[in-house]
């Protein structure tokens, strides 16, 4: 045989015998990207106020248009979440104004669970982005258990940020008269 063709069949070989090295060595190309999603969950339980829930969603496009980095094409989305969790708005790249919230009006609003909210969340993210969730609520969970669930996603690497909302002294519950 000829140089040439000698060398075109160890060369096919060769990089064959590097293909399985590699396939088995399990080495993968990752790609870095510095898209940022921020999904905000609002609480829309019966413990807050509804004065107190349209100013929520004012801070989240607020937020969003204040931290948004355009040219990396950040996107956010909403769930409102009361006993249950629904999507309000998908993860896109522009919240504009928008008016009441839709998907109150079909949750169930005489309990919190924060937990179904942030797993919600977490299967709503985009993988070719950071994660973050930020949670507007009075923090006054009563079914599930979000520390679990947050520890979890601490675990995966979705940062978690708690924006408190206050609310005056008010008594939970009013005697009107007590006979014995």
């Amino acid at each position: 045989l000829g140089q040439v063709r000698r060398m075109v069949p160890l060369l096919l070989r060769t990089s064959v015998l590097l293909m399985f090295i590699f396939g088995l060595s399990e080495i993968q190309l990752l790609k870095t990207s510095e898209k940022m999603t921020v999904i905000y969950l609002l609480d829309q339980s019966q413990s807050i106020p509804l004065a107190q829930r349209q100013e929520m969603m004012k801070y989240v496009i607020s937020a969003f248009d204040k931290h948004r980095d355009r040219t990396r094409e950040d996107k956010a989305g909403v769930i409102v979440f009361g006993a249950d969790s629904k999507i309000e708005i998908p993860p896109f790249t522009e919240i504009n104004s928008i008016g009441n919230i839709e998907s109150a009006f079909e949750l169930r609003s005489d309990a919190t669970n924060i937990g179904s909210a942030i797993k919600l969340a977490q299967a709503m993210f985009p993988k070719d982005s950071a994660k973050r969730i930020v949670v507007v609520s009075d923090g006054n969970e009563n079914l599930g258990d979000a520390k679990s669930v947050a520890k979890m996603l601490a675990e995966d690497g979705i940062g978690i940020d708690v924006v408190p909302i206050q609310l005056g002294n008010r008594g939970e519950i009013v005697v009107d008269k007590v006979t014995l």
